[in-house]
């Protein structure tokens, strides 16, 4: 709500990297990540801009995949990439999704 605040009207980029403190066991882990994201998305939801965009790391683990398609019922497109900075055996990635499609009851 604070940032709602200080927001002077709706934003065209909502990103998010936000990551929880790892416990070392992964589906605690990917939960608990998940839950943060899936604030960053309900964030974006509320302020983004028809058409705008929203980035966010994930770490794949399971609810990942529902967590797409449901962004793809909201985003024109939706897609994942790796970033070549980030080691090949982590389970972390980034949703790119663009294309913000207006909510009616926004």
């Amino acid at each position: 709500e604070a940032l709602k605040e200080i927001m002077n009207g709706p934003a065209d980029v909502v990103m998010s990297d936000m990551a929880a403190n790892t416990t070392g066991i992964p589906s605690v882990d990917h939960l608990r990540t998940m839950n943060l994201i899936e604030l960053a998305y309900d964030f974006a939801l509320q302020v983004l801009n028809p058409g705008g965009w929203f980035i966010a790391k994930i770490f794949a683990g399971g609810t990942d995949s529902q967590f797409l398609a449901q962004m793809k019922k909201n985003f024109v497109s939706v897609k994942h990439v790796k970033p070549p900075a980030s080691r090949k055996d982590s389970v972390e990635y980034y949703v790119v999704a663009k294309g913000f499609k207006c909510t009616p009851n926004k």
